[in-house]
């Protein structure tokens, strides 16, 4: 049976994508979900809002997705002080000498490929006005009243904190220009801060990289994913749920999220969407930061993927095991064996896909370490 060249190229372009995806999860600590988020924008032209305390690895995560793609950044930390020019160019003197307003855009947001930008609530209303057409429809006037095209594939936001509801409706409409959203924590397990402590160096290191041609190619075939009638279900069960707890996403939201699943769906490596895809879409089907995304999530859990939300209660009960456990005690450190090898049974009980196994192989190498912890201890 022959295959077509054109499936083939699809096949390479999506077993680069999840090379990348492996690479950077492995070296980037506890930051697997942001890689998924930023790679799923990606693949369905959207943007990524990330929020928690500075030194989390949101500008490292961005800078590492850049050594792959290749283009032009542009990264800014906004302040109540940061001006229109800082973000879009200075005007042109030689232009208003001929009684024209028009700026110099090299080097800044409306020329770059990928953007990050640092504190973007703190940006001023001039600012806003501008930023909101440009992530939106990609597009940009320079002042000679001609729209054009931006080269914008993926900006990249970030925030300490996220805008309260009474900051006004500029705020608001900001952060619905970001479909992916999410509150970043600093590294929780005690591994991860072994790692964070102990390596000499953080930054992932791609073994390829990829064209602008393959990442378009890439999002064509994200985006030409087919729904499962399980899925299309599922999503319509899951809006409902959300209704009834108050939740009612905008249908602009609502629509884009399905991209978003598909571009997840693509990322994980399947040839459909599935219920278990819709996982991604607890970070885009809701409006207020405050209770709503912990209820999406639960939500999306039971209606989608009740084998996942297991593992994530199972994950978080060896971190609490391990918290509670004295390694040098040798009768604590046996209690915490025991009770991490029935939470391995609870793992092999379970069916689900590559998130499964990478809890499987983690609790395998917590008990390995827990032993050698124990051994050494003697």
């Amino acid at each position: 049976m022959s295959v077509s060249r054109s499936s083939l190229k699809s096949d390479s372009v999506r077993e680069k994508f999840a090379t990348a995806r492996r690479e950077l999860s492995s070296a980037l600590i506890e930051r697997d979900e942001e890689v998924d988020l930023v790679l799923t924008a990606l693949l369905a032209n959207e943007h990524v809002l990330l929020v928690g305390p500075p030194g989390c690895g949101k500008s490292l995560l961005l800078d590492s997705l850049l050594s792959w793609t290749g283009g032009n950044k542009f990264s800014i930390l906004f302040t109540k002080y940061s001006t229109p020019e800082e973000v879009l160019g200075p005007v042109s003197l030689r232009a208003l000498k001929e009684d024209r307003y028009v700026r110099v855009t090299g080097g800044k947001l409306p020329e770059a490929d990928y953007a990050f930008l640092d504190e973007v609530y703190k940006a001023s209303s001039a600012i806003l006005n501008v930023m909101l057409r440009l992530l939106n429809e990609r597009t940009f006037d320079a002042g000679d009243g001609v729209v054009r095209k931006v080269p914008l594939k993926l900006c990249v936001a970030a925030s300490n904190e996220w805008a309260s509801p009474d900051t006004g409706q500029e705020l608001a409409a900001l952060g619905d220009r970001f479909l992916l959203r999410r509150s970043v924590s600093p590294i929780r397990s005690r591994s991860g801060r072994d790692r964070l402590l102990w390596a000499a160096d953080h930054t992932p290191r791609l073994s390829a990289t990829i064209s602008p041609a393959e990442v378009e190619e890439g999002r064509r075939a994200a985006q030409a994913l087919p729904w499962s009638a399980g899925a299309k279900e599922a999503l319509g069960t899951v809006l409902s749920e959300l209704a009834r707890e108050g939740i009612r996403p905008g249908d602009r939201r609502q629509f884009k999220t399905v991209g978003a699943v598909r571009a997840f769906a693509y990322l994980s490596g399947a040839d459909d969407v599935r219920p278990e895809h819709l996982e991604v879409a607890q970070h885009c089907l809701w409006d207020s930061p405050e209770e709503q995304p912990a209820k999406v999530a639960q939500v999306i859990a039971k209606v989608a993927n009740p084998a996942g939300m297991r593992v994530t209660q199972l994950l978080l009960e060896v971190e609490s095991v391990l918290a509670a456990t004295d390694v040098r005690n040798l009768a604590d450190a046996a209690k915490a064996a025991a009770k991490l090898g029935e939470i391995a049974r609870q793992l092999a009980g379970l069916s689900g896909g590559g998130r499964l196994e990478q809890a499987r192989l983690y609790l395998k190498d917590q008990l390995k370490r827990l032993k050698l912890a124990s051994i050494e201890a003697v």
